[in-house]
C-alpha cells in the first residue's frame, strides 16, 4: 500500500486579506515615520542655518556699532525725509521710535577736538519688506566711504544718504533671508512692527524673528527663531 501523504492546506482568502491589511498598516506607519524624520531633519538644518546667520549678523553689527560715533533710525530704506508744504525735514526717528533702516555714522578722528564733525563713513542695515501681508523680508547691509568727508553740519543726514546710498532696496548684500520685525511703536495706536528701536538716542534694540524657508521636503514650511539684542555706538 502507498503511504498516505498529509493533506496540504492553502491560505484562505480571509487570511490573505488580513495579512495584506497588516502589511498595509506597517507600510503606512513606516512611510509616516520616514516622512516625519525627513521633516525633522530639514527643520533642524534650518535652525542651524538661522543660528549661523544670526551669529554672523550680531557679530558684524556689534563690530560696526562699537566704533560708530552715533546713529540714526529711519522708518524704511526709502523714507529718509518728510515734506510738509514746501518744507522738507530729516525723517530720523527720535527716542522711542521704531524703524527698519539703521544708519551708523562715523566721523574723521583727525578732526576730534576741533569742533568740526566730518562724516567719512556710513554703514546701514535695513529690512526690505517683500511680503507686506506677513511683514517679512530680507535684511541688507551696506558699508560706504564718504570721500571727501562731509561736514555733519553742512547738510541734513538724509541728503548725504540720498547722495551716497543709491539704487533700490535690493541693491545691497543680504545678511539674513527672512526677518520679521517685532518692535512696536508705543507712541502709535497701531500694530506697527519694525526691526530697530531707538533707546534714548544711546542704544539700538534689535528684535526680530529670523526664519528659513524649507522647500526640499516638498511642503514649503518655514522655521524661525526670535532674537533680541542691543548694540551701542561708543566711537
Amino acid at each position: 500500500m502507498r503511504p498516505r501523504l498529509p493533506r496540504r492546506r492553502a491560505f484562505t482568502i480571509a487570511e490573505m486579506l488580513m495579512a495584506l491589511t497588516i502589511a498595509g498598516f506597517v507600510s503606512a506607519g513606516t512611510a509616516a515615520f520616514l516622512h516625519q524624520a525627513v521633516l525633522t531633519y530639514y527643520v533642524n538644518r534650518a535652525r542651524l542655518i538661522i543660528n549661523r546667520d544670526i551669529r554672523s549678523f550680531t557679530t558684524t553689527m556689534d563690530t560696526d556699532a562699537v566704533t560708530a560715533n552715533y546713529f540714526a533710525i529711519y522708518p524704511g530704506f526709502s523714507t529718509r525725509s518728510t515734506t510738509v508744504g514746501s518744507v522738507t525735514t530729516d525723517a530720523a526717528l527720535a527716542d522711542g521710535g521704531v524703524g527698519d533702516f539703521l544708519v551708523l555714522i562715523y566721523t574723521d578722528p583727525a578732526q576730534t577736538g576741533t569742533g568740526v564733525s566730518m562724516i567719512n563713513r556710513i554703514v546701514g542695515y535695513y529690512r526690505e519688506i517683500t511680503n507686506s501681508t506677513l511683514n517679512t523680508g530680507p535684511v541688507h547691509r551696506f558699508d560706504l566711504t564718504i570721500s571727501p568727508a562731509v561736514s555733519a553740519s553742512s547738510a541734513p543726514l538724509y541728503q548725504i544718504l540720498n547722495t551716497y546710498v543709491t539704487g533700490t532696496a535690493a541693491s545691497y548684500p543680504t545678511i539674513t533671508q527672512i526677518a520679521q520685525g517685532l518692535e512696536n511703536n508705543a507712541a502709535l495706536n497701531a500694530p506697527i512692527t519694525s526691526l530697530f528701536y531707538n533707546f534714548k538716542n544711546r542704544s539700538i534694540l534689535i528684535s526680530a524673528q529670523v526664519s528659513e524657508l524649507q522647500t526640499e521636503a516638498g511642503n514649503g514650511t518655514q522655521t524661525g527663531n526670535t532674537y533680541n539684542f542691543t548694540v551701542s555706538p561708543r566711537g
